[in-house]
């Protein structure tokens, strides 16, 4: 497997919600060394979140596959959509902040090298 290829596994699985948060934490530190490793940087460190669309953390008690909430204001997003983006597809993430522990979303901007 090619280091560009590992690049793209561990992205994928710091992105798969059955990973636990400490494995994909863990996924995205090694993918990061790998980055610097070949020279890549991200395009923008600067965080473009996602207007209308809120994460939540689940209701305590509510079943271990639930990873979220998501509320969505329809009008909000999509104002946001068809100001910010021309083409058909947005791709998003859902995050848990470092500092707070919080879920939120934001645009996926990581573009293949």
């Amino acid at each position: 497997m090619s280091k560009a290829e590992r690049l793209e596994s561990l992205l994928r699985k710091a992105k798969d919600p059955a990973c636990s948060f400490e494995e994909a934490a863990a996924a995205r530190n090694m993918a990061e060394k790998l980055m610097k490793e070949l020279g890549e940087t991200r395009k923008s460190k600067e965080k473009i979140f996602i207007q209308g669309l809120f994460t939540k953390e689940p209701p305590e008690g509510s079943p271990p596959w639930v990873m979220f909430n998501l509320t969505i204001n329809k009008v909000e997003l999509i104002d946001w959509l068809l100001q910010k983006h021309k083409g058909d597809w947005v791709n998003a993430q859902v995050c848990r902040s470092k500092s707070t522990g919080k879920f939120y979303a934001e645009e996926n901007q990581w573009r293949k090298p």
